[in-house]
């Protein structure tokens, strides 16, 4: 028989028993509903993000970037700089067409190393270093430095920025091809505008390496052309293989025409009202042979055409202006006075963008 004291030691005990069910059943309900909250929060969050998702792509789709497409082009830009290949392409315009052979790699302190060699036509070699060029040729003896962003050179097409490239186009998945032994997936981009042409692109599917590439104009004509048709992307290149045949030859000049090869030089000319995506890339005085002035050149690309402008002291009188196409390629060209200069733009885009352009033209300051 328990005494008072007893009963009263175990009621206290039930009761604390009893509040401590009280409080781990009150602290599981929270952990239950913090639980419930943060579920559904995820859920919420889950929707939310695939909502956004759902917008973007058809912000995309509207303004025509396929996002797959997009990254496409990032892969394509990327390989061209990034591995180590050797092939032979051919280069067709209307009329025309030229073989030429190509050597890549990128050396572990991030040097891009090239070697291009005409195989037909006069001997031409064509060394590249990072942005800077060695021109060869050996029925002149001579040696011409130059910058890369003065020429537009396959498989290397794409030199801007991708994102930036498809805000002009609308970037599209085509099929996917045989090309070279390679499995090759199209990409098309139609501009947005009439200031530059469609474009085709194919890549190979593994590296992404830039196999074919299509230029048309607005009447869907294929203007020009690059293709391989031999390529090997083993990485079985000895870097002696980019070094010039006639590096060592004697008797050589070296034609320094561009005053600088590295870094810009502020010519006084100015453009303004440019085509939507196009920006300067380069800027330039050349000193020809020939001339008593020196040359301003400047450059300007969207990422993917590019267009130069030429300025030079005018040995006409009154105003020339002029505009016009090549007869076997997709390069257009427009002439104009500005003061006492002459004004040429030139570039592979259609003529309203090279005579947009001339308009745009003059110096610094004036108008």
């Amino acid at each position: 028989m328990k005494v008072p004291g007893d009963q009263f030691i175990q009621w206290r005990a039930d009761l604390f028993e009893l509040c401590r069910l009280q409080r781990l059943t009150a602290f599981v309900l929270a952990v239950r509903a913090a639980f419930s909250l943060i579920t559904l929060f995820s859920l919420f969050m889950l929707f939310a993000n695939a909502f956004w998702v759902e917008i973007a792509a058809a912000r995309d789709n509207r303004d025509g970037r396929d996002p797959e497409a997009v990254e496409w082009l990032e892969r394509i830009s990327k390989a061209s700089r990034d591995l180590l290949y050797t092939g032979v392409f051919v280069h067709q315009t209307l009329d025309n067409s030229s073989t030429s052979r190509v050597t890549h790699m990128l050396d572990r302190q991030g040097v891009e190393h090239e070697k291009i060699e005409a195989l037909d036509g006069p001997l031409r070699e064509i060394i590249r270093r990072n942005e800077e060029m060695f021109c060869y040729q050996p029925d002149l003896k001579t040696v011409r430095l130059d910058r890369r962003a003065t020429g537009r050179f396959f498989p290397s097409l794409i030199t801007g920025n991708p994102k930036a490239v498809a805000e002009n186009y609308r970037v599209k998945m085509g099929p996917v091809e045989r090309i070279a032994g390679y499995d090759c997936q199209w990409i098309f981009l139609e501009p947005k505008d009439e200031m530059r042409y469609a474009q085709k692109l194919c890549a190979e599917m593994g590296t992404g390496l830039l196999l074919r590439a299509r230029t048309y104009n607005d009447r869907n004509q294929m203007l020009e052309q690059f293709m391989f048709t031999q390529l090997d992307v083993s990485g079985s290149v000895a870097k002696l293989s980019l070094k010039s045949r006639y590096e060592q030859s004697p008797g050589w000049q070296r034609d320094y025409s561009v005053k600088s090869q590295t870094a810009d030089t502020d010519t006084g000319w100015i453009v303004k009202n440019l085509p939507a995506g196009f920006k300067k890339v380069m800027e330039m005085v050349r000193s020809l042979t020939g001339q008593t002035q020196p040359i301003s050149h400047l450059v300007f690309s969207d990422g993917l055409s590019h267009v130069s402008v030429f300025a030079e002291p005018s040995a006409v009188s009154g105003k020339v202006t002029a505009s016009g196409a090549s007869d076997d390629a997709p390069t257009t060209f427009a002439i104009r006075t500005v003061a006492d200069y002459q004004v040429t733009v030139m570039g592979e885009v259609p003529l309203a963008t090279v005579q947009l352009i001339a308009d745009g033209v003059s110096r610094r300051g004036r108008q």
